[in-house]
């Protein structure tokens, strides 16, 4: 399960669609998500406080949610 969470970050995402694809409870993927950012494997990206003016909001489903990624 930790390679496929691993295969799924390349392109960010938020704990909550992490759990809908791997099959977990949000709370669950939240845990795996800091499990995997202590040992360097993934990080949450940087947001500023305006939605919509980053980088990512073409991929941004959900504003307000912190999307991880691959490291």
């Amino acid at each position: 399960m930790t390679q496929k969470a691993l295969d799924l970050l390349k392109t960010p995402k938020t704990a909550s669609q992490l759990a809908r694809e791997l099959g977990l409870t949000p709370e669950a993927a939240r845990l795996l998500l800091h499990q995997l950012a202590r040992r360097g494997y993934a990080k949450p990206l940087p947001c500023g406080t305006a939605c919509g003016t980053c980088a990512f909001r073409g991929v941004c489903q959900e504003p307000g949610e912190v999307y991880w990624w691959r490291t």
